[in-house]
């Protein structure tokens, strides 16, 4: 319950952060002149927009990686392996190796047609 609660609030959180990256504005104008950045500007002023802009951006910023981190460490319920293992070592520690037959280097003795 409290995973999928955590993974809907950094999916949102996620989302928001695009979204105001995107409203930022750019020295060419961008995707903010596009979607209404003069509405932002005229509201807050020049540089207030920015500045609101740029404190979201980075509070959004830090909540996105501190809930990644958490949802890291809490672990997708309903696993076995709880370790802090890499993937690749989980995979080697449970594939069994299947340890073949010594293989004869020296060919058998082969049949020619003259010999027929």
């Amino acid at each position: 319950m409290l995973y999928g609660i955590l993974v809907f609030i950094f999916t949102i959180i996620a989302l928001m952060l695009v979204g105001i990256i995107l409203m930022q504005s750019s020295k060419t104008g961008g995707m903010g002149q596009a979607m209404g950045g003069s509405a932002i500007n005229a509201t807050f002023g020049g540089q207030g927009a920015d500045k609101l802009l740029l404190k979201v951006t980075g509070t959004l910023a830090v909540l996105f990686v501190g809930l990644a981190l958490l949802i890291n460490f809490i672990g997708v319920p309903g696993t076995e392996v709880q370790s802090n293992d890499s993937i690749i070592g989980q995979k080697a520690q449970n594939e069994v190796v299947d340890i073949a037959a010594p293989v004869d280097l020296v060919p058998a003795e082969e049949t020619s047609e003259t010999e027929k």
